[in-house]
């Protein structure tokens, strides 16, 4: 490509001025079309104008034979009259056609309008009037001789006309006395008369015809004279047209020439972009899958160290057995702390960073991190101190999980470079965001350090690695997480003295509290998990230590279960066997987990059977697994290594969204306080009234009343597949149940919400949704029904 760039260059440059010269050569030919045909008009227009004038000129003249022959033809019925009045008559007649014939004269002399009226003998229009208007030109006299030729024998042609009517009346008067030699005496007077008048109106008529023909004659020389001139014009027009196209055609040819010239040097550069695109893809793709396979790897042997390790704590050990077994444990959570921020950092780099937009109790978050930050004070002897100011709202919008990662990354990395002294937490607002101060009265750094601070696996030098330890990720974290919910993060830095870390966040008042699954989760601790499940659990994983690993805790919360090696094995005991749960390893041989749950999903579809939830298991961390499982239908995601606790949590989630509150629950008092804390939060729905029961009790005999046109319009859009629809009355159920803090319902309402929103969710997995949103608010309206009658 280079060559061929080099190679056309010069001859570019020189085709430069010639296409200028060309360009400039056709737009000089098209002003001159342009320029032709406004002569041609203007010519056109004239000589149009000179054959009006002409067909005028004809007019008269025709109005001068006409007026000749009028005259002729009234001299003859001027002999026929028979009495006086009659004959005065014929001659007004003859009269008014002289006059004419003087008037058209006239205006063939000096110019001027000629009127006709033509009899027309219809109703309402007597006769019909026709003119003409003619200019002499200045500079022509063809006419002249004809005018003065014309002119006198209007003179002669009045004589006639009183000879004869002289002739007439003398017959009429000898007629009226009968006087018959007066007659024989007149007659051959008025026959002499009549022999030569012929011969005298010829001589005026061929005057007037010769005027006709001159003036026919020069109409043609101007209709020819035009034809002639349009031809050369057009001629010319032809010529100028032809050749604006030739110098069109040979400018586009040009132009394609460095467009082709252009184009190729696009298409290498394009060529070279799309490579290095593909290779820098292919390199992110190679490091996420290389970061998501360790992390299973890795995952998998951990899972076991720390699920024995958690086992063993439960168990009767001696003191410096149980020392160990903690030393294990506290090391496993380290390596997974670990492998969690290498996941954070590839998910930052690789654009995977997915932040939650939810309403959350802010003193709550705070106060879990000064929970975990105060005992790690403690335990090196350090002040710890959380200030926060009460200015703040109780609920804000933003992502509470991002939230504390930063509070704890900023926070322990104080305690941990602080070894006299204390560390503080300020909360304070500051214009429209609230800002964070994390101090220490650490070791502080230097300006050279700094410089340093948020980069990847940097500390301040090698000496503070090996006395603090750390990789040097969790202020790169912090960072990227603080910019990704749009605050920024400054720090200021005195050596021996400490350091202070200030983040502004845009975190907004919530209007509501959104509950979480730790109500649920609370509730499910004071109730035996066997009682919340309705049969055995299925537990699917090829790797048998984490067979006995999730096995153990399954006892330990006595649940029992089944094993299976695989996906294929699963379903096979799903289709025999009637499950509570199934917990569902990802990656297995044979069959793995996602197509096994499709499978699973599909054979409820057609055989009819009640639903049954899949929880996930697996070491795989990523946003984007956690989609795949519940586009699947998953119905819960546990990250291992797995917890005793976290299993707990889920499971008491999955049974306690499955199963519906007893309806008898108000003839027994002893069951009441558990129904309300999974349903209806009667004190929290409180709290957002501002204590004003007649408001709540108002609007949960609303939500009673509207509610099943809410569900008849989400059972249509169901049966219409109508995703927009259906999302639209998620959402006004969700902010339904968030209005009287029904965590469950409104967990399952935006659960629904979600899936109609996302394409890759089927309207079978909606469908089952639709029935867990049924049936929290046949809850939630029984729960308020007993409150509203309370």
């Amino acid at each position: 490509m280079p060559v061929t760039d080099r190679s056309l260059r010069p001859f570019s440059l020189s085709l430069r001025p010639t296409v200028y010269g060309l360009l400039g050569l056709a737009v000089v030919c098209l002003v001159a079309v342009l320029g032709l045909e406004v002569l041609f008009d203007s010519l056109r227009d004239e000589v149009e104008a000179s054959r009006a004038n002409e067909q005028a000129r004809l007019f008269v003249g025709d109005d001068i034979v006409r007026g000749i022959r009028g005259v002729e033809t009234d001299l003859y019925r001027l002999v026929a009259t028979s009495n006086d009045a009659e004959t005065a008559r014929v001659r007004h007649a003859i009269d008014r056609h002289i006059e004419a014939i003087e008037r058209d004269l006239y205006v063939l002399t000096r110019g001027g309008t000629v009127e006709r009226r033509l009899p027309l003998n219809l109703e309402g229009h007597d006769d019909m009037k026709v003119t003409a208007t003619y200019q002499p030109p200045d500079t022509e006299s063809g006419y002249v001789m004809e005018s003065i030729e014309i002119g006198p024998q209007l003179a002669t042609m009045v004589k006639l006309a009183d000879t004869l009517e002289y002739l007439v009346l003398r017959r009429s008067d000898c007629e009226s006395r009968q006087h018959f030699k007066c007659l024989q005496v007149l007659q051959p007077e008025l026959t002499q008369f009549l022999k030569q008048l012929p011969a005298s109106m010829e001589r005026i008529g061929e005057n007037a015809n010769r005027l006709y023909f001159s003036s026919s004659q020069h109409m043609r020389e101007l209709e020819d004279d035009l034809g002639a001139r349009r031809g050369h014009l057009k001629l010319v027009e032809k010529i100028l047209i032809s050749l604006v196209i030739v110098l069109a055609g040979v400018i586009a040819v040009l132009f394609v020439l460095r467009l082709n010239q252009t184009n190729r040097r696009l298409e290498g550069a394009l060529t070279d972009m799309a490579a290095a695109k593909a290779e820098a893809e292919q390199a992110s793709r190679a490091k996420s899958e290389f970061v998501s396979r360790m992390s299973h790897e890795l995952r998998t042997p951990l899972n076991a160290i720390i699920g024995f390790a958690d086992l063993l704590e439960a168990e009767p050990l001696l003191p410096s057995h149980h020392n160990y077994v903690s030393l294990i444990n506290s090391s496993g959570r380290h390596l997974m702390e670990l492998i969690n921020a290498v996941l954070d950092l590839a998910k930052i780099e690789a654009g995977g960073l997915v932040l939650e937009e939810i309403s959350f109790d802010f003193a709550d978050a705070i106060e879990d991190v000064k929970t975990i930050v105060a005992k790690r004070a403690t335990d090196k002897n350090l002040d710890f101190v959380a200030t926060v100011s009460p200015a703040l709202p109780r609920y804000v919008m933003g992502d509470p999980t991002r939230l504390r990662q930063v509070l704890i990354n900023l926070l322990v990395n104080a305690v941990k470079f602080t070894e006299e002294g204390m560390v503080s937490l300020t909360v304070a607002p500051n214009g429209g965001d609230i800002q964070f101060a994390v101090r220490d009265s650490g070791i502080g750094m230097d300006e050279q350090a700094l410089n340093r601070l948020f980069q990847p696996f940097s500390q301040g030098d090698d000496s503070i690695t090996r006395r603090y330890g750390g990789t040097g990720l969790g202020l790169v974290i912090s960072k990227e997480l603080i910019e990704a919910m749009g605050g920024a993060i400054e720090v200021e830095s005195v050596p021996d003295v400490g350091t202070c870390f200030r983040f502004r966040l845009p975190l907004k008042p919530a209007s509501t509290p959104v509950g979480t699954a730790t109500v649920v989760a609370e509730a499910a601790v004071e109730a035996p998990m066997a009682g919340l499940a309705d049969g055995r659990v299925l537990l699917v994983d090829d790797n048998r230590v984490n067979q006995k690993v999730a096995g153990a805790m399954l006892d330990k919360l006595g649940l029992p279960y089944d094993l299976a090696d695989n996906g294929a094995e699963a379903v096979q005991r799903v289709r025999e066997t009637n499950y509570a749960v199934v917990l569902m390893d990802m990656e297995m041989p044979e069959m793995d987990g996602i197509t096994a749950t499709l499978h699973i999903r599909k054979w409820e579809a057609e055989q009819g059977r009640t639903y049954l939830p899949i929880v996930a298991m697996t070491a795989n961390a990523l946003q984007e697994d956690r989609e795949r499982c519940l586009a699947a239908g998953m119905d819960g995601y546990i990250a291992k290594p797995i917890s005793r606790k976290t299993l707990q949590d889920e499971l008491s989630r999955v049974f306690s969204k499955k199963a519906e509150p007893p309806r008898a629950a108000a003839a027994q008092p002893s069951e009441e306080p558990l129904m309300k804390d999974e349903v209806f939060d009667q004190e929290a729905a409180l709290e957002m009234m501002g204590g004003d029961q007649d408001l709540l009790k108002e609007l949960a005999r609303m939500f009673i009343d509207n509610s099943p046109q809410t569900l008849g319009e989400l059972n249509a859009a169901l049966v219409a597949g109508d995703r927009e629809v259906l999302k639209r009355s998620a959402h006004t159920l969700k902010g339904l149940f968030a209005t009287f803090a029904s965590s469950q319902g409104e967990a399952i309402a935006r659960e629904l919400e979600q899936a109609a929103e996302s394409s890759s969710v089927t309207l079978e997995r909606c469908r089952t949704l639709a029935e867990g949103v049924h049936g929290s608010v046949d809850a939630l309206s029984a729960a308020l029904a007993r409150y509203v009658a309370g």
